[in-house]
């Protein structure tokens, strides 16, 4: 009653059909090379202003003594 095209239909191709999946599912979840260097600049620009922030509150250290209580009450 089984012959080889319906164990191919029914046990075969299902199994290939969720590996297909499986790997383009996984291929689609990583990082292109355009979205990697996308993230590289964010991560330059995003240094960039912590160390801006940074020597602005060194700065009004310096200049405005007690502005960090006066901003939080």
């Amino acid at each position: 009653m089984w012959n080889g095209l319906t164990e191919l239909a029914f046990v075969v191709m299902p199994f290939l059909l969720v590996i297909a999946f499986v790997l383009r599912r996984k291929r689609e979840s990583q990082l292109r090379g355009a979205d990697v260097e996308m993230l590289n600049q964010a991560q330059v620009q995003t240094r960039r202003l912590e160390e801006r922030v940074d020597h602005l509150e060194r700065i009004l250290d310096e200049d405005v003594p007690g502005w960090r209580t006066r901003a939080t009450t």
